[in-house]
């Protein structure tokens, strides 16, 4: 049996090493001249800077795949202890390690933790409901505006008010052991230690570009498929690119973005390419700062109602030792208006920004901006979608962002696929 893989992102390329781990030949096509996708590395003035994800987590997936590849001493792990904030009234607040940690600290107000603490007497998830009503509804206004609104938008980079909580909170929840209450499930059982956060010494584009060079006889750059089309019981895929070339192949997993995979789709299933073309996405700005000095933590992340554009800053000068340098992040579907600022602009609100926070001089080095699915109501397309049997979907969009969540989904798929062979 023979697989073939279109987009070399993170998904597909941990999809080749995993199905290759299985004895399964696969053949990857990627259309740009560089793996990694939406993980983008770059060097300014002798700096690491990361243009897409500043870390992920050292998850037994994640673990293992290192060591296959044997980067294990190119790990950097983010130094112990280290915190997240939040800002919010006039200054930065510790984020409290689980839920129950609501009821004390300095987060919430008297009334808001009073208010938080009623939570266990609310009623469980209704699917029809939104990300944001959820939490308002089980710990309250502010809560929701100090707390769960703003992790929920930096981990999905969209508008919690848009996101459809049927289709999102068990993929937060569930590995929680939430059933219908968030201080009830911390109160029964102790939460596991998280994996420690990591990057790599020479940024996170280290892991794709390993993969790459480990499976180079599996892995087409410079590819772009131009027809997905069927061969009798099997696929052929037709790519450009310098040498244009068909494969045919017995299984086909596209783990593009929706747009892309719909074009694929079109000539062999129709109605799905259609409800993909429909799905929604955002841009999140990311903006890498030169600085004087950065807080000791993670970073942290701005309470919805803010004055301030920036949603989140990474500080990778104290996290990782990256000396001089941290990571503002603006736009999502929080503030989508932000997708139409110019590059000076957005550099220039993060760096007066950073600086009117922490009181030190900011510098901006450059500018990406990412595409991220939006979670919201467009996502119910994917609901009863009918694919051609011998067609996988694998990607953001089909299960959550994240590097080691893309890695989980990738084992997952590998294993599915290997299982006739």
């Amino acid at each position: 049996m023979r697989v073939g893989i279109i987009g070399g992102g993170i998904t597909g390329l941990a999809l080749t090493h995993a199905l290759a781990r299985r004895g399964v030949d696969s053949i990857l096509f990627e259309a740009s001249d560089d793996v990694g996708g939406v993980i983008r590395t770059a060097v300014h003035d002798g700096r690491i800077v990361e243009l897409g994800p500043q870390r992920t987590r050292l998850a037994p997936t994640v673990r293992r795949l290192v060591d296959e590849l044997e980067l294990h001493e190119e790990v950097l792990e983010a130094r112990p202890g280290a915190r997240l904030f939040i800002w919010a009234r006039g200054r930065l607040r510790t984020v409290p390690h689980r839920p129950r940690g609501l009821l004390t600290g300095d987060l919430l107000s008297p009334a808001g933790r009073a208010r938080a603490a009623l939570e266990p007497f609310t009623r469980r998830l209704r699917p029809r409901e939104s990300v944001a009503r959820y939490f308002r509804r089980k710990a309250g206004r502010e809560a929701y505006e100090r707390l769960f609104g703003p992790l929920v938008s930096a981990t999905f980079g969209s508008d919690p008010e848009t996101m459809p909580a049927g289709r999102v909170l068990p993929m937060l929840l569930e590995p929680l052991g939430v059933k219908r209450s968030l201080l009830a499930a911390a109160r029964r059982r102790e939460p596991a230690a998280a994996p420690p956060a990591f990057t790599f010494r020479g940024g996170m584009a280290t892991l794709p570009r390993a993969i790459a060079r480990r499976h180079a006889s599996r892995i087409r750059i410079a590819a772009p498929v131009t027809e997905l089309r069927r061969s009798g019981g099997r696929f052929e895929i037709a790519h450009g690119g310098r040498r244009p070339d068909s494969h045919t192949v017995d299984q086909v997993a596209i783990t593009t973005p929706a747009p892309a995979a719909a074009v694929l789709l079109r000539g062999i299933a129709p109605e799905a390419a259609d409800r993909l073309a429909g799905l929604r996405y955002h841009r999140v700005a990311v903006v890498p700062l030169e600085v004087e000095s950065a807080p000791e933590g993670f970073g942290f992340q701005v309470a919805l109602g803010e004055r301030w554009r920036t949603r989140g800053v990474t500080w990778n000068a104290s996290l990782f030792g990256r000396d001089g340098l941290c990571t503002a992040y603006l736009g999502g579907g929080l503030d989508p208006d932000v997708a139409a600022w110019d590059a000076v602009r957005l550099e220039r609100t993060a760096a007066e920004e950073y600086s009117a926070i922490h009181g030190v001089a900011a510098t901006p080095i450059c500018t990406a901006r990412p595409r991220l699915p939006a979670y919201d109501g467009s996502w119910t397309a994917l609901d009863g979608l009918d694919l051609p049997s011998g067609v996988t979907l694998a990607a953001g969009y089909t299960g959550r962002l994240g590097i080691s969540s893309r890695i989980a989904e990738a084992e997952s798929v590998a294993e599915r696929l290997a299982a006739p062979a």
